[in-house]
């Protein structure tokens, strides 16, 4: 091959690999949904873990990302993870897919914004539930993406 031919080989090549990185990052930012809140970062949070407990769900463990980089010298805004899941959810999942408890319990991070807007943000479960290929499990992912809508749209009310 001449070296005229390279020329126009490498940059066609580079265009083609950043087009493939943008597209597989395009894919997972949609399984990502991100709500501005209305309230305050505290009144975010309140209103989630109402939204979680009124669907009979139990909080399995909130992490205060805010408090622990305080603990190292460090100082952002409210940012917490609240974990979350129903028992009977999980006894009909669990026992024949073990491989699925990576997913679950389930999650929603709540932020606060650099411009001091509250965001509650959360990954679609059908996502990662359809990557195991079954189909019990893909339909269950899609269930908790609804759940998950609406427990997330109420808590940015």
């Amino acid at each position: 091959m001449t070296k005229r031919g390279w020329m126009y080989r490498v940059p066609a090549l580079f265009i083609g690999l950043v087009l493939s990185q943008a597209l597989s990052l395009s894919a997972q930012t949609q399984d990502r949904i991100d709500k501005v809140a209305n309230a305050g970062f505290a009144q975010t949070v309140k209103q989630l873990e109402t939204a979680i407990k009124q669907r009979g769900m139990m909080i399995v463990a909130t992490i205060d990302h805010q408090n622990m980089l305080r603990m190292v010298g460090a100082s952002i805004r409210g940012s917490k993870t609240i974990e979350f899941g129903k028992p009977d959810m999980m006894k009909s999942i669990l026992p024949d897919n073990p491989e699925v408890g990576v997913e679950m319990p389930l999650k929603v991070y709540v932020y606060e914004r650099a411009d001091g807007k509250t965001v509650v943000s959360y990954r679609k479960p059908s996502a990662a539930f359809a990557s195991y290929g079954k189909e019990q499990l893909t339909m269950a992912g899609q269930m908790m993406d609804m759940m998950l809508e609406e427990i997330a749209t109420e808590a940015a009310k």
